[in-house]
């Protein structure tokens, strides 16, 4: 079933989804902060800033399968069967840890970036505070003593 959901356009699998969810697409579009024909209107993709949206509020929709097919909609799907005795097979452990390597590099790239978004802002704050202060200090107000004088 895999090979043939890479063959099937995003918003396909985005609207399979919202059916999954058993939400109207308006319901779904409300509550990621989009217009209501937000789903009819994709055209190839979806953007960064909406697929941040979507990812919010819907952590368990594996963005790979919603943009590209791959691997299964929701992250935990797959059922695995214990070996005898309990344990796991090694290869499913082998998978299960590089998906959670790959997982976690992302999650460090993307706080590493919200860091830095942090860090701009406080600058941002700082200088504005700074140009505040400047303002408030000054005697008066420079252009009513330019129009006196």
């Amino acid at each position: 079933m895999e090979t043939t959901r890479k063959n099937i356009p995003v918003k396909e699998r985005l609207k399979e989804f919202i059916a999954s969810l058993g939400i109207s697409e308006r319901e779904f579009c409300r509550k990621i902060g989009v217009s209501s024909a937000y789903v009819e209107s994709i055209k190839q993709s979806i953007s960064p800033k909406v697929l941040q949206a979507i990812s919010i509020h819907y952590p368990k929709l594996n963005p790979s399968w919603l943009l590209v097919g791959n691997g299964e909609m929701l992250f935990g799907e797959k059922k695995v069967e214990p070996e005898k005795g309990g344990a796991l097979p090694s290869e499913v452990l082998a998978e299960l840890l590089v998906e959670t390597r790959n997982e976690k590099a992302k999650l460090i790239t993307a706080n590493a970036r919200l860091t830095d978004v942090v860090a701009s802002q406080q600058r941002t704050i700082e200088e504005l505070t700074r140009q505040l202060k400047k303002v408030a200090a000054q005697p008066g107000d420079a252009a009513t003593s330019a129009a006196v004088g």
